[in-house]
């Protein structure tokens, strides 16, 4: 098609199009005009946003962040310290005078075979003072956190509490 030829069909369209056929074709210009102009730039600006919003996550996802994170935290024991720290448990206990007769334990194994929980429960007697200094000195140690205790007294006057504590020791598999 020539330019000559294009130019005869455009003085046509209003002859075969009429009045309504002129304004749907002012229309479809100004829509597209309002497209261009005001919505392609939004388009735009919304794809170098959601650009910059997936960059910013991954920057979050890096291992860097993720490692200051864990140089704030307390390191946590080797698995085969747990002997060590059954000592370092008595040995708290001995020093504030808490009689704990026997200790029941089991072993589980956490967060894809990096760290190993060991669950303990345990009867005591002692008295209140003598109990929250042991808890305070077991709360120093890194790895461990009181998961339930239970205080029961036999008399209302009575100053020895019979205490049932379950602990846990949390450390790194390697």
């Amino acid at each position: 098609m020539t330019k000559s030829q294009l130019l005869w069909y455009l003085r046509l369209i209003p002859k075969y199009s009429g009045i309504l056929g002129l304004a749907g074709l002012a229309l479809l210009g100004f829509a597209a005009l309002l497209y261009f102009q005001d919505l392609k730039p939004y388009e735009a600006d919304l794809a170098n946003r959601e650009s910059e919003l997936e960059r910013k996550f991954a920057n979050l996802r890096v291992a860097n962040v993720a490692s200051e994170a864990q140089a704030q935290l307390p390191k946590l024991n080797h698995d085969d310290t747990f002997t060590f720290f059954l000592r370092r448990l008595n040995q708290v206990a001995e020093k504030n005078n808490i009689a704990i007769p026997q200790i029941d334990y089991k072993a589980q194994v956490e967060a894809d075979g990096k760290l190993k929980r060991y669950s303990m429960q345990f009867p005591a007697t002692a008295r209140y003072i003598q109990y929250r200094r042991f808890s305070a000195a077991l709360q120093q140690i890194p790895g461990v956190r009181i998961e339930a205790v239970n205080f029961q007294r036999q008399t209302i006057g009575e100053e020895q509490l019979s205490i049932q504590m379950q602990l846990s020791y949390l450390t790194e598999v390697h």
